[in-house]
């Protein structure tokens, strides 16, 4: 489980962005203190805001998470006392200092999961997956000499504890962190921009992926082995939209919020049901955890340039640590797996059909992705089983109790469905994108912000997907 992990988000409603109290209450608290703060002490205001937010939810994983930030901290220190000369000896220090810091976070993070995965009432601390990547990246990069040691503690600890990135991403890169908490200038045009993304986070969040769970949850609820092929098939279709909308919803808002901070934009999401196949969808999907994967882990093992048997080894290596990444139980590392399997067929020549055949292409990733989302969204082998023999009804696994399920549900969430699917089409974006500045534009934008507002004020708190993984 990466991120926050199963918690009590009634003690945690301010750290959810979805929450009226931090979208009234913390945020703009927040906004006009930061904004009125001189550049210089932005990052102190940055670093203490965010343990206050996580301060409301446990104390006592403040405490880690600000124990971890002083031991990356002088990590990094140490690495630079071994960085001034390059002779046999240095190099070797700052190595080892790399291994010992490498090490300490990886097995915090192992010993977490791990023990999440054995006793599910053992707890993560909140944003501890996405805290120790940020840790790893800043430490590598040091190792590397590709930037320069922080020598501020307290800017340190805003770029680790950002509460903007801390539940579910993106990964910033510190380099790009440094960017904004040094040198980032508030500006109307940016906050306008930042207040965009955070309104149209929220209606994808709120409006689309919040009401495609109940589809979810009514299919849970009936049971696998009774809701009829229809409903199967629907289920699957809204599960994928529900988990696109609500992760990418999460992403707006919080590179709105950064933005509108003077942080630079990082992109984490660009249309990935419109790719052509599984290894393009996964370069749009999470795009800051795919990015992380490939220059921390992939290349550093040799990429794709030693050979087919390394290149294969490599692939899957880097999916079986997604999957683990996502949660310690064995379906997400079977998910990983699979979609390892995936990608070698593409590279051994599956990607070539497809670049041939465009309908073909995009029917093979409308297909498989969700197929593959059954094995992420069901903890139980024995329950994905009977899921898929659900959706080929021909194994003659379970009986529907009502074949007219499938019509009832599907009057029911029609007009979301149609919506999710509409606004994955790459030219809708790219219409917003050349019309965002026009009044009317803007007015639905206000009237999205209210109405998801109205949503959020009369459903019981529904935290996003992502936090669960």
């Amino acid at each position: 489980m990466a991120g926050i992990g199963t918690v009590n988000f009634t003690g945690l409603n301010t750290l959810v962005f979805g929450s009226l109290e931090f979208l009234f209450r913390y945020l703009p608290v927040f906004l006009a203190v930061y904004a009125l703060t001189p550049r210089r002490f932005r990052g102190a205001v940055l670093f203490g805001g965010s343990l206050l937010l996580y301060g409301m939810g446990e104390p006592k994983y403040v405490s880690l998470l600000l124990g971890m930030t002083v031991v990356n901290y002088l990590f990094g220190k140490s690495m630079e006392k071994h960085s001034v000369s390059q002779s046999g000896t240095e190099i070797k220090k700052r190595k080892l200092w790399l291994a010992v810091s490498v090490s300490c976070n990886v097995l915090l993070l192992g010993y977490f999961k791990i023990s999440n995965a054995l006793d599910s009432g053992f707890l993560l601390p909140v944003g501890l997956s996405f805290y120790i990547f940020k840790s790893l990246s800043y430490l590598i990069d040091v190792y590397r000499l590709e930037v320069d040691v922080e020598p501020s503690f307290v800017q340190f600890g805003a770029y680790l504890c950002n509460f903007t990135q801390i539940v579910s991403g993106p990964i910033m890169r510190y380099r790009d962190a440094q960017k904004g908490i040094k040198y980032g200038r508030i500006t109307w045009e940016a906050a306008e921009e930042g207040l965009k993304k955070v309104v149209l986070g929220l209606a994808a969040k709120v409006l689309l992926a919040d009401r495609l769970g109940i589809l979810w949850n009514d299919i849970c609820t009936i049971g696998f082995e009774s809701i009829s092929t229809p409903l199967a098939w629907l289920g699957m279709f809204g599960y994928s939209l529900q988990l696109y909308f609500d992760f990418a919803g999460y992403s707006l808002i919080a590179v709105g919020i950064g933005e509108m901070m003077g942080f630079p934009v990082i992109q984490n999401f660009d249309q990935p049901y419109a790719s052509r196949c599984v290894g393009e969808f996964y370069r749009k999907w999470h795009m800051t955890l795919g990015s992380w994967f490939r220059d921390y882990v992939y290349i550093p093992l040799g990429g794709s340039r030693e050979g087919t048997a390394k290149t294969l080894r490599n692939i899957l290596a880097v999916w079986g640590l997604t999957g683990f990444w996502h949660g310690g139980s064995l379906n997400f590392v079977v998910w990983g797996f699979a979609l390892a399997v995936l990608l070698i067929a593409e590279k051994q020549g599956l990607a070539k059909f497809l670049k041939r055949h465009a309908f073909l292409s995009h029917l093979y990733v409308l297909l498989v992705i969700p197929f593959t989302w059954m094995i992420f969204a069901i903890p139980s082998f024995g329950d994905i089983g009977v899921y898929f023999a659900r959706l080929f009804s021909f194994f003659g696994s379970g009986v529907a109790v009502n074949a007219k399920d499938f019509g009832k549900e599907l009057a029911v969430f029609a007009p979301t469905l149609a919506a999710g699917v509409f606004f994955c089409v790459p030219a809708v974006w790219k219409w917003y994108e050349r019309h965002k500045k026009n009044v009317v534009v803007v007015i639905v934008l206000a009237m999205l912000f209210w109405f998801a507002v109205y949503r959020i004020a009369n459903m019981q708190g529904n935290p996003f997907m992502y936090a669960n993984f």
